[in-house]
């Protein structure tokens, strides 16, 4: 029972592990824009100078995939500034 208990415990620390790291939100960003998937990092840069710019651009895509993170202003806001600096 006891060795039963120990493994879901480890078993649940070992999941638990990813959601305990704390990345920038500009790094949610990256995993999509990779130059494959959506424009890469660098052509935002290029083509928003400001982080307004940048949140303006991605509130007005149309792209179903930007819907998750439309709505989060904030997470924009934060992204935006960390990509832009």
């Amino acid at each position: 029972m006891k060795k039963t208990l120990f493994a879901v415990a480890t078993l649940a620390l070992a999941a638990a592990m990813p959601s305990l790291s704390v990345a920038g939100e500009a790094d949610t960003c990256k995993g999509c824009h990779n130059g494959s998937v959506a424009p890469a990092v660098d052509a935002l840069k290029s083509k928003f100078k400001t982080a307004d710019a940048l949140v303006a651009g991605a509130k007005a895509s149309a792209n179903p995939m930007m819907k998750a993170v439309q709505g989060d202003e904030a997470k924009l806001k934060a992204a935006a500034a960390e990509l832009v600096k």
